[in-house]
């Protein structure tokens, strides 16, 4: 049904404009609440296959696709990880210089997932809002023929992504605020799904403690005084001693907590955590 008080867009005030696009945002992200259980079988899967050395791969076109990419570069340091990869339609260069045309380009979807040499655990995530763009499509039928777990993110429930996706989380956009542009509602779900998919995996993994990123890449000051005030917030230590704990442990924020709570040499906490998966809640509790 079309919203008519979008009809005039142009001739509204800024501050009717503004609040239209609040509005209009908070009535899309309550649509989340019906795909919870979507989700939850989507991460819960995703966690079985990484656990087994799966890689998490977003592949879409245009604003799908860049979001992806977003999503999965993050994932790097805010994490430690190398297991989530985003496929662009077009290549890297699509990020910065749109190439509408690559997304009806059902080949290079496929030559695209050939290029990482896919594995039975690997986790294939298409995102289209229209559910309908070849490329995507195309990825998704490739990757389900192979055997792999599929995901599809999409505004359409009805769409030929979901058909060929094994889970669909399709939050039903009926309209844009600007007719067609499903870089708005559409695309702020795109992200806040990848956000919770990603983010959730990763603490299941045990990339989290309480609501800490003991396993952010410190490769910065910024980050590096993050792991140090990491480490005295969960030994209840001054940051002299965490920051010492930090370089004892060759600037791994894990290790060096393991070292302190266990009163352990650096070999052993090493030991005790690859012995325990990684997840430093089963060795210290």
């Amino acid at each position: 049904m079309s919203n008519k008080k979008n009809k005039v867009l142009d001739l509204m005030k800024t501050e009717k404009l503004v609040d239209l696009f609040i509005s209009e945002e908070q009535k899309s992200i309550a649509l989340l609440k019906k795909e919870k259980n979507n989700i939850t079988k989507a991460i819960d899967l995703t966690t079985k296959y990484m656990e087994k050395g799966g890689r998490v791969i977003y592949i879409g076109a245009g604003t799908s696709g860049r979001i992806g990419i977003l999503d999965a570069v993050e994932c790097r340091p805010t994490f430690s990880t190398n297991s989530f990869t985003g496929i662009l339609a077009g290549g890297k260069n699509a990020f910065f210089n749109a190439k509408e045309g690559s997304e009806d380009n059902k080949q290079a979807a496929v030559k695209d997932l050939k290029k990482l040499k896919l594995t039975k655990n690997d986790i294939v995530i298409g995102i289209t809002a229209s559910g309908e763009t070849p490329y995507t499509v195309s990825a998704i039928k490739y990757a389900g023929k192979l055997g792999l777990l599929t995901v599809g993110i999409t505004s359409n429930p009805n769409s030929t992504l979901c058909k060929f996706s094994k889970i669909k989380i399709s939050p039903f956009i009926n309209k844009e605020i600007i007719e067609g542009s499903s870089r708005l509602k559409s695309g702020t779900l795109q992200k806040i799904i990848l956000n919770i998919i990603s983010s959730v995996t990763m603490i299941k993994q045990g990339k989290v403690y309480d609501d800490l990123m003991i396993d952010v890449q410190a490769s910065n000051k910024k980050l590096v005084k993050r792991a140090i005030g990491i480490i005295s917030s969960i030994c209840k230590v001054p940051l002299n001693k965490a920051k010492s704990l930090f370089i004892k442990a060759g600037k791994n924020t894990k290790i060096g907590i393991i070292m302190h709570k266990k009163k352990c040499d650096l070999i052993t906490a090493k030991e005790l955590l690859k012995k325990n998966k990684f997840h430093l809640r089963r060795v210290i509790g």
